[in-house]
């Protein structure tokens, strides 16, 4: 099967088209838990941090599948959206710059940025909703708060930038992912805010571990600072990566994400 590798601020997936044999309503048959985690190894597979497949869709332009790179579903992925808004502009399959995308965790808006040239896609908007917080909780090591962007969220704020850049992310960040507050599992970030414009983050992934950015994330990250009244409604927020910017609408009370999503190469793998 072909595919094509795209990542966004470094967080990298195995681009699946599967728009002509697809189905809507249903995972391609080859995709189960043990060949994704084939696919992605690093060493013994193509790497990636997932695998997304680009399906028809009956209420939007497109569906993203997507799933970890432990084999598990994702129900939402703010830089896989961004790189499939990417994707279907790029390789042809849409002329438009207005696109809606169907994901586990609803329809999602994406507004295409094909810069001065008008020909590739430099970087995607994406209407992430509103953000849903959850009642907060206290663990033996961390105070946090519960954000839902469609998957669940665990932010924890540091008081130190050296905080941040030292702390041990595979022990706390399993630690967190598998603590009892969340029945199934969360998604980590621990942050440092600079000032009312930036925040540092880095993140605990769900299924993945340690990735350079995450999309959900950052606006996870930004919606419990901003209701903290820690930063501004449009704030950069700063990962191993490289730079999103999230963004509040005081009319729709969705958060608005912004960053760049590049295709690395294609080629075609085996699969059976």
């Amino acid at each position: 099967m072909k595919f094509v590798k795209m990542h966004g601020l470094g967080n990298d997936f195995l681009i699946f088209d599967c728009l002509e044999n697809g189905d809507s309503e249903h995972a391609p048959v080859w995709l189960n838990a043990e060949r994704v985690q084939k696919l992605c190894d690093r060493h013994y597979g193509i790497g990636a941090d997932g695998v997304i497949c680009v399906l028809p869709s009956k209420v939007a332009d497109f569906r993203m599948l997507i799933c970890n790179a432990d084999g598990s579903r994702a129900q939402m992925c703010g830089n896989g959206i961004r790189c499939i808004g990417k994707y279907v502009s790029d390789h042809g399959k849409t002329e438009q710059e207005n696109l809606r995308i169907e994901t586990d965790a609803g329809v999602r808006q994406l507004r295409l940025d094909k810069g001065t040239d008008r020909v590739a896609v430099t970087a995607v908007r994406v209407d992430m909703g509103t953000p849903e917080f959850v009642p907060e909780h206290i663990s033996a090591r961390f105070s946090y708060t519960g954000v839902s962007m469609g998957n669940p969220h665990c932010v924890i704020f540091l008081n130190k930038k050296e905080e941040l850049d030292q702390i041990p992310m595979e022990v706390y960040g399993t630690e967190m992912e598998h603590h009892p507050a969340f029945s199934n599992g969360t998604n980590v970030e621990f942050a440092w805010i600079q000032d009312a414009g930036h925040i540092f983050v880095r993140v605990w992934e769900r299924g993945c571990g340690e990735t350079k950015a995450c999309g959900t994330g950052a606006c996870a990250v930004a919606a419990a600072a901003m209701r903290m009244r820690k930063c501004a409604m449009s704030v950069v927020v700063v990962l191993p990566g490289g730079e999103l910017r999230v963004t509040y609408g005081t009319r729709s009370r969705h958060l608005y994400l912004t960053g760049p999503a590049e295709e690395i190469f294609s080629g075609e793998v085996k699969i059976g």
